[in-house]
């Protein structure tokens, strides 16, 4: 859940990716033994999914090893790899089709790298062609091992063979190799562009994507200073964040802790509290608890719901209810949210053995909030149960507003009859807003 869409620091490490039931639907405003009893023949249940295909069976060992013993060597003149030496390797690298063996040429071609030899490994990536989906990645690793060992060439060479937002992206890879290992100088040429805008908002995202594997905290000063996008500050500190978890949850909470920015000190508690409950759910709840009550907790208690529901929806959901307040509320409505993603089956049933509470309305809440994506009609109805009005008329109005997306005839008969108020029918019907473009930071959603 945390920070879904395309970012920034993702595609900065592209490189490195390249190495490497049936829905119980109630009828309308039914009681909980209406929903109990429901059958397919009143039209009160939706058709399954198709049951997933099991997993492939994994490849022994042996099956995966790949000789690429002397492949390097049989380039190396008097014990280095020149020029020429590089473009005929590259070219072997190339024609190789298996993607192990593949991976394994170039991680030896980029530790006989050098600045009399990097140009020709990227010529010849750039004869890959434009529409094959590998050369991006491979020039961004390429880019960022230039980067490391002659930051102002990479960094120049990206900028005058590239146009538009990828010159940009290009000059960013190159620059996360070059803060590594010489964050100075790398700032210093950041400092010096005219480029304004998104342009150098991926230029500073490649300093921190760099400079964050090397000195978290001098990255983390580097993203203070920056001025401008809040939204890019915030992606960008999930890099950070992931640097600083590998010293352990303690360190990681104390660097969160100290940030002063509210919104930015909220947004690293999220960043930890979704990596530290892929990790270990029960132990991060225990963790984001000791922060209950803290204006920067309230979006990490609800990851730890959602990261706990991916792999235990039922625990997840029986922690939640333990909360108090608001966070009870976002924490329950995240785990099934969860739970009807991952098992819509277990959850409606679920569902219909809880007694009415405040915590089943905001279980009901998630609950339609993902079944709206699949069936918006179905959601509708679930919505309408819920006790609260307020939560009841949000529910219903955005499991409306998918229904009307997919099927206005059908959701604007439903409208009429609906009893909703004006304002919400307005909600329901209205436009949507779509954003200019191609949100870079956010992805095309």
């Amino acid at each position: 859940m945390n920070k879904t869409g395309y970012s920034l620091g993702l595609l900065l490490t592209a490189g490195a990716a390249f190495a490497a039931g049936w829905i119980i639907k109630p009828s309308s405003a039914p009681t909980d033994q209406d929903l109990a009893t429901s059958t397919v023949g009143s039209g009160s249940l939706i058709s399954p999914k198709t049951a997933p295909k099991a997993p492939a069976k994994a490849l022994e060992p042996s099956a995966m090893a790949v000789e690429t013993k002397d492949f390097i060597a049989r380039y190396l003149k008097n014990g280095s790899l020149d020029a020429k030496g590089m473009t005929k390797a590259m070219e072997e690298v190339m024609k190789e089709s298996d993607p192990v063996k593949q991976n394994r040429m170039i991680a030896e071609i980029l530790e006989n790298l050098t600045k009399d030899n990097a140009k020709e490994a990227l010529a010849a990536i750039t004869k890959m062609g434009q529409r094959n989906p590998a050369r991006f990645y491979m020039t961004a690793l390429f880019n960022s091992a230039w980067g490391r060992i002659d930051g102002e060439a990479a960094v120049a060479s990206a900028k005058e063979n590239s146009n538009g937002r990828m010159a940009g992206m290009g000059v960013a890879t190159a620059l996360s190799g070059w803060a590594m290992e010489d964050p100075d100088k790398a700032m210093a040429w950041v400092a010096a562009q005219e480029d304004t805008g998104m342009t150098k908002m991926m230029y500073e995202g490649g300093i921190i994507n760099g400079l964050a594997r090397t000195d978290p905290d001098a990255a983390t000063d580097y993203l203070l200073k920056m001025e401008g996008n809040e939204e890019a500050k915030s992606r960008y500190l999930d890099t950070i964040a992931t640097e600083k978890m590998k010293e352990g949850i303690d360190e990681a909470t104390k660097w969160a802790t100290d940030l002063t920015d509210p919104k930015l000190k909220a947004d690293a508690f999220e960043d930890l509290a979704n990596q530290y409950s892929q990790q270990d759910p029960a132990k991060a709840a225990e963790w984001v608890e000791g922060q209950a009550g803290e204006p920067h907790a309230k979006k990490a208690i609800e990851e730890v719901a959602d990261e706990w529901a991916e792999v235990d929806p039922k625990s997840a959901f029986e922690w939640a209810v333990t909360l108090d307040g608001d966070v009870q509320a976002d924490a329950v409505s995240a785990s099934f949210k969860e739970w009807a993603e991952s098992d819509p089956t277990t959850a409606s049933e679920y569902l219909t053995e809880m007694d009415a509470s405040p915590a089943k309305d905001n279980a009901i809440s998630g609950f339609t909030d993902q079944l709206a994506r699949e069936d918006p009609e179905s959601a509708v109805t679930w919505a309408t149960t819920i006790q609260d009005e307020g939560i009841r008329i949000d529910a219903v109005e955005g499991a409306a507003r998918t229904w009307f997306r997919k099927d206005a005839e059908a959701a604007g008969t439903w409208l009429e009859t609906s009893g909703l108020p004006a304002e919400s029918v307005t909600k329901i019907t209205a436009e949507p807003e779509r954003r200019g473009g191609f949100d870079f930071l956010r992805g095309d959603r």
